[in-house]
């Protein structure tokens, strides 16, 4: 399975529920920024507990970017090559160039998507088998995979989200190892769920409640899946031995985005 060689993350020091693009997102529902940065700081001493210091890239946020602590949804890194997309709300669209000036000063050689073309970064990208996993669908276009496949040298295995709900691939999938992993079916179409089954593995079914509950958008460094609270799957990974930390993270989730949509890993050999 590929493995991340460094996280980078971003505060949400500006983070706000103004606007709706995704079905988690009521902006009649009460939020708290607050809380939003209590549970981040919880989860990044957790991260540079179990990963070090060193391996835990922090990024000033900037005001105005309300999503920009999803650090991620603009860019996938891997190897030292960035590609970088563009939202598809334009809500979300001036995130990129900052996102892209930050890698930039890290050393990241970065190419762009044409203009035109829709891609949600790491959101849609995980690795496995050092394959790149896509999805596409509902904020990425499927041509995207020719970019990825020529920017990293890597295959891509493509799959189609189709629900709402579950709009990025990592709300539904969850690499564990190059011979586990855990999905959820409601999130695809027969012929990806086919795909998917046809994998040389062993598989978990995520219930619906637990993709509700973003249990699919989890980081995994070694053995440690760092993991939304109250979720069933965990129980399961915990008999195979995986240390789960457990995070609340509910905030974030009315924004619809969990942990792994906080984390940008950066994947190496």
């Amino acid at each position: 399975m590929g493995h991340p060689r460094e996280v980078y993350v971003c505060p949400p020091e500006h983070v706000a529920l103004e606007y709706s693009i995704n079905p988690w997102m009521d902006t009649s529902a009460p939020f708290s920024r607050e809380l939003a940065l209590s549970q981040w700081q919880t989860l990044i001493e957790s991260y540079q507990d179990v990963m070090g210091s060193e391996q835990v890239k922090i990024c000033t946020p900037r005001e105005g970017l309300t999503e920009v602590c999803f650090f991620g949804d603009s860019v996938f890194l891997c190897e030292d090559k960035a590609l970088f997309g563009e939202f598809r709300h334009p809500e979300r669209a001036p995130e990129r160039a900052y996102v892209q000036e930050f890698l930039e000063g890290e050393g990241f050689a970065s190419r762009n998507v044409p203009p035109g073309v829709f891609f949600e970064g790491a959101g849609e990208t995980v690795m496995w088998r050092d394959k790149i996993l896509f999805g596409f669908g509902k904020r990425s276009d499927e041509v995207v995979r020719h970019f990825l496949r020529q920017t990293f040298g890597k295959d891509t295995i493509d799959l189609e989200l189709e629900t709402d709900d579950f709009y990025h691939l990592d709300t539904a999938f969850l690499p564990l190892g190059d011979d586990l992993i855990a999905y959820y079916p409601g999130a695809f179409g027969p012929i990806d769920n086919a795909t998917i089954e046809s994998f040389d593995c062993e598989k978990i079914v995520v219930s619906e409640e637990d993709a509700k509950a973003f249990a699919c958008n989890a980081i995994l460094w070694d053995k440690v899946l760092f993991g939304s609270r109250g979720v069933a799957l965990w129980d399961d990974l915990r008999r195979r031995g995986f240390e789960v930390r457990e995070f609340e993270i509910s905030e974030f989730l009315k924004l619809g985005g969990g942990i792994k949509c906080l984390t940008l890993q950066h994947y190496g050999v």
